[in-house]
């Protein structure tokens, strides 16, 4: 039976329980001391918690902070691994052209559009041994008169209009968009030469007169909106010069970009000023240019060196 000794029911609260089932009366002095040390504890307790929710609130907002810094450099990193890239890219592309340019040196040397060939070009898409309707064989002619009249590389003729074509009959001078090299906008006027040469092709012009101003020159007979493939024109182009060159004295080396060598040795023979003739091409570099022109025939050294 469980002993209790002095104890009152009022006093039950200043009891404790001690080793096995005694119980025994706590002192009210000692009972005091112990509440205000638990008062203590419990106000410790709660400014703990205090404490703890501002420490809480704390690590919130640096947390908040680290996340926008977080973000901020996540946007930093990304712009810099762009710029990588981009100039990745461009060495890339450098260097593409660096050994394209290589390859082109171990090539047999390309030779330049004369007015012969041209001229042979231009029967060759009348051919019996060509299959083009009438509509592809005018617009296979206007591109190598394109080509022979201004110098322009074949992927700088596909953006050409039919209202840019209109200009260059009017006006003789024909805006070409050269935004990957050299200037972005470059004129291309035309000789006394280049102009009889437009004015002969009158008939396949006609045929392109149909169109719309903002229509595309070199385009599908059904679809005027966008330019043909650059490597279907340049099929086109290489088909009728390897067609012309067999019959032609030497079977010339020719190919699409024979029409710029010959526009550039011409100018250049024509002129002897091989700055002017680098800036009508719109080449960035003066040895760029003098890569294309030919060297002069003996006969032809002689009658200059005669006029000096």
């Amino acid at each position: 039976m469980t002993e209790i000794k002095n104890v009152e029911k009022s006093s039950l609260v200043n009891l404790i329980k001690t080793q096995g089932n005694l119980i025994y009366e706590y002192p009210e002095n000692e009972y005091e001391k112990l509440r205000s040390d638990m008062a203590l504890i419990l106000e410790g307790q709660k400014i703990n918690q205090k404490d703890l929710r501002l420490c809480f609130i704390t690590l919130a907002a640096q947390n908040k902070e680290l996340l926008e810094s977080n973000k901020e450099l996540n946007d930093q990193l990304k712009t810099v691994l762009n710029e990588f890239d981009e100039l990745k890219k461009n060495q890339e592309e450098k260097a593409s052209r660096k050994k394209a340019r290589a390859n082109r040196r171990r090539l047999a040397k390309r030779d330049p559009v004369t007015p012969e060939i041209y001229n042979a070009l231009i029967d060759a898409t009348e051919s019996s041994t060509i299959n083009y309707n009438n509509y592809t064989a005018a617009r296979l002619r206007i591109a190598l008169c394109l080509l022979a009249i201004t110098g322009v590389r074949v992927n700088e003729l596909l953006p050409l209009k039919v209202h840019q074509l209109k200009t260059l009959l009017t006006k003789s001078w024909i805006t070409i968009d050269r935004s990957k090299r050299g200037p972005t906008s470059h004129k291309a006027y035309l000789s006394k030469e280049g102009k009889h040469i437009l004015k002969s092709r009158k008939k396949d012009f006609d045929l392109l007169y149909f169109k719309e101003d903002n229509s595309y020159i070199v385009s599908s007979q059904l679809d005027h909106s966008k330019p043909i493939r650059r490597e279907q024109i340049t099929k086109d182009i290489n088909r009728i010069m390897s067609l012309a060159s067999k019959n032609l004295s030497g079977q010339p080396n020719l190919n699409s970009h024979s029409f710029r060598s010959g526009f550039i040795t011409k100018l250049w023979k024509g002129t002897n000023d091989i700055e002017f003739v680098r800036q009508v091409i719109g080449h960035s570099k003066l040895n760029t240019t003098s890569s294309y022109v030919q060297d002069l025939f003996e006969n032809e050294r002689q009658e200059r060196m005669s006029e000096i």
